[in-house]
């Protein structure tokens, strides 16, 4: 027996909060390594393509034109966090990374 897989090529959404795609947010560690969403805070939000299995919510295929790359990216589940939660951790994380910069910069 033979099973077709039905994929489909459509376009998300990079956001400060995620790669965003009918109504649901993914990630992965390349775009975070790349700053993709820092660079959507500061600059503002683009349209990328990806691959979309149908019925499949899991993972979205991501596809790079800019760095000629196709990556996995997982679905964010956010149903059992409270979001004002998920605000704070990002707010502190943030203030973490700017206090790296500042220490390196006082090193160097």
């Amino acid at each position: 027996m033979s099973e077709k897989l039905k994929a489909s090529i459509e376009i998300a959404t990079v956001t400060a909060e995620g790669i965003l795609f009918n109504g649901r947010k993914y990630t992965n560690r390349e775009v975070i390594k790349k700053k993709w969403f820092d660079v959507a805070r500061d600059q503002g939000e683009w349209k990328i393509p990806i691959v979309h299995i149908k019925d499949y919510h899991e993972a979205i295929l991501i596809i790079s034109l800019k760095y000629q790359e196709v990556s996995v990216a997982t679905l964010v589940s956010l149903e059992k966090r409270n979001v004002k939660d998920v605000d704070d951790y990002h707010d502190r994380l943030n203030q973490l990374k700017l206090l790296k910069k500042n220490i390196t910069k006082q090193i160097n």
